[in-house]
């Protein structure tokens, strides 16, 4: 396929070269012509010189009939003009890089149609938001985030001490915000999954995977009786827009957020978005510093640089300073078992994120993303709603023929709005729905939302 990116800074430039790694044809647009030689001379990729967003630049790569158009530059403003011009001169595809959250909530306007813009990447906003997992549920067998980290999914183990095992699910009074979507079961025939109905139970040693707003997902905790592990101080190298973003989730949960960042202008920045935070203008590579700071006493220390060898260099210090989980972000795949073997949680940075996001969409028909549960024993997917879809207007309750067996539809998202998948819900053109089937059910699924 043809991609045409603009931006060659270090997003762009990492996805235009993983792009092309991929066999696809790829021009990387910048003004900075240091820069574009430099990705040239690396990476099998055209380079094209340019002020961005200008429509005759655009207009000239529609000749070669490009199949889509990626604004990855450090600006949302100058992303979002970008891609209304390419969708308007005839890109089949627009997707936008989005710092922050401001762009990403839909509930007053619907920004994907107001710009044009087929796809947002709100992807530092995704990273912070697993490294809080990784931090505050670490006892969770799986977490994953859908439409734009509104939706969330977590696996758990059911305790001993759950004594509501006689209960069916209809009769259990849970939250509304959330619904169980699998259970995973040990018998003595063996392993059984379900895909679980008003009739099924909950029993004590199942694993259950629970679907629900993401805001509200703390709540799992108490309903179902699980142990949470109690977080109290993270400490976060680099004030990065991930550190920022991480910072402010932790603040929400009250635990107590140190960021080192040894730029004293950025740390200015910090200080004024995050006044819970205590902002220390020091070098994290000082070791006399961190132990000075006490990150032994620490749940967490996150290393949250652009840069892989500063990330594990401070991780791995921590850790050395008996920190109990010293955590660092990779760009970098190949660097993982190093990480690991000095006892460095490593976790994918935005730019993975990002490269991982647009593979997806090139790839994509009705299906947004795909993921696996209890080993591949079952797929919890995201769907886009076609307006052609002949399920558009029927309540779920009557779907039931019309649907896959062993097929759940868990949640729907309809311009911001989030609801359960019951059984007086409709679906919309548009909608983006989160569901839960059997692997073998997937090519059953694309006619139904895509006709």
């Amino acid at each position: 396929m043809r991609i045409v990116i603009l931006g060659a800074g270090k997003t762009g430039a990492y996805v235009a070269t993983v792009l092309s790694e991929e066999r696809h044809s790829v021009v990387l647009i910048d003004r900075d012509r240091q820069i574009l030689e430099q990705v040239g001379r690396e990476s099998d990729v055209a380079t094209l010189f340019g002020q961005g967003p200008s429509w005759m630049l655009l207009a000239e790569q529609i000749e070669s009939k490009p199949d889509l158009f990626f604004a990855a530059t450090g600006d949302n403003e100058t992303n979002l003009v970008a891609c209304s011009i390419a969708k308007n001169l005839g890109f089949p595809k627009t997707v936008a890089r989005i710092k922050g959250t401001d762009y990403l909530n839909h509930t007053k306007l619907d920004f994907r149609r107001l710009f044009c813009v087929d796809h947002f990447i709100g992807a530092e906003v995704l990273v912070a938001t697993d490294l809080f997992n990784t931090i505050v549920h670490a006892g969770d067998l799986a977490v994953e985030h859908f439409a734009h980290g509104t939706i969330q999914m977590r696996s758990l183990k059911i305790p001993d001490r759950w004594d509501k095992g006689g209960i069916s699910l209809k009769d259990l009074s849970l939250p509304t915000d959330f619904i169980v979507g699998l259970i995973r079961r040990k018998t003595a025939e063996g392993e059984a999954i379900l895909i679980p109905r008003g009739d099924d139970h909950i029993l004590p040693g199942d694993e259950v995977t629970i679907v629900g707003k993401a805001h509200n997902m703390h709540r799992i905790s108490e309903v179902f009786k699980t142990a949470e592990n109690k977080i109290r101080s993270v400490i976060l190298f680099g004030g990065s827009s991930i550190a920022e973003h991480l910072a402010f989730l932790l603040g929400e949960q009250k635990i107590s957020v140190r960021i080192i960042e040894k730029e004293e202008t950025k740390c200015h920045e910090l200080a004024n978005k995050l006044p819970h935070a205590t902002i220390l203008n020091r070098d994290g590579k000082d070791l006399h510093f961190l132990h000075s700071e006490g990150v032994e006493t620490s749940d967490a220390f996150v290393s949250c640089t652009e840069n892989d060898e500063e990330n594990f260099l401070v991780a791995a210090l921590a850790g050395q300073l008996n920190c109990p989980k010293p955590i660092a972000l990779l760009n970098d795949a190949t660097y993982t078992q190093i990480f690991e073997k000095v006892g460095v949680v490593p976790a994918s940075s935005s730019r993975v994120k990002i490269a991982n996001r647009i593979l997806s969409i090139l790839h994509e028909e009705s299906i947004l993303s795909v993921g696996s549960l209890c080993c591949d024993a079952a797929k919890i997917i995201e769907l886009k709603v076609a307006p052609s879809s002949p399920l558009i207007g029927i309540p779920l309750a009557d779907l039931g023929s019309r649907l896959p067996k062993d097929f759940l539809i868990a949640m729907i998202e309809n311009r911001g709005n989030i609801s359960i998948g019951s059984g007086i819900q409709t679906l919309s053109p548009h909608d983006t729905v989160i569901a839960i089937c059997h692997p073998q059910r997937i090519p059953e699924i694309p006619p139904l939302f895509h006709t």
